[in-house]
């Protein structure tokens, strides 16, 4: 069950853009533990409009490249997995997931993983058990090597616009 109805979302959301409140306040009136919450409702309302703020109840299946994109996303724009959640429209902690799994496993742990009930194992096999570590597949090679070149070629352009604005600094200084 989720916390915060979708009704005492919007009821929020509306009270805050007719203006005359601040999320600090409303966070007190209504007693939200975290003003972030209702800055992350804000945001998502003003970008995806207030029916995003309904709560919904059925589970979205991702695709592999869906995950990869929303990872690239935030590695190439320099911006909080929570603005990168808000834009892609999905919450902030799948956005953390997705994060998470990512680097610690690559863009083999991005791929969907299958569902239902596990097959029934002999006891043999099941003495045997050891974390099974994933194989990238050619394909999510590529993906993975694409992913990093990106993220590469994006600090490289930081450092180059630096060096620019730098440069640019000392020219004008007096000697």
């Amino acid at each position: 069950m989720t916390k915060y109805s979708s009704k005492f979302k919007a009821k929020v959301v509306h009270e805050y853009l007719d203006g005359g409140i601040g999320l600090n306040e409303l966070q007190q009136k209504y007693q939200i533990a975290r003003h972030s919450t209702v800055s992350s409702w804000v945001k998502r309302a003003q970008v995806h409009g207030m029916s995003s703020l309904k709560v919904s109840h059925h589970r979205n299946k991702y695709s592999q490249d869906y995950k990869i994109s929303v990872v690239d996303y935030i590695q190439t724009h320099e911006i909080s997995r929570n603005q990168a959640a808000i834009h892609f429209g999905i919450s902030s902690s799948q956005a953390n997931s997705w994060m998470k799994i990512y680097q610690e496993q690559g863009v083999a742990g991005l791929r969907p993983k299958p569902r239902g009930r596990r097959s029934t194992m002999s006891k043999h096999k099941n003495q045997n058990r050891s974390p099974k570590r994933l194989t990238a597949t050619k394909e999510e090679k590529y993906k993975q090597q694409i992913t990093e070149l990106k993220r590469q070629l994006h600090n490289a352009e930081l450092d180059r616009d630096i060096l620019k604005t730098l440069a640019t600094i000392t020219r004008k200084q007096p000697k």
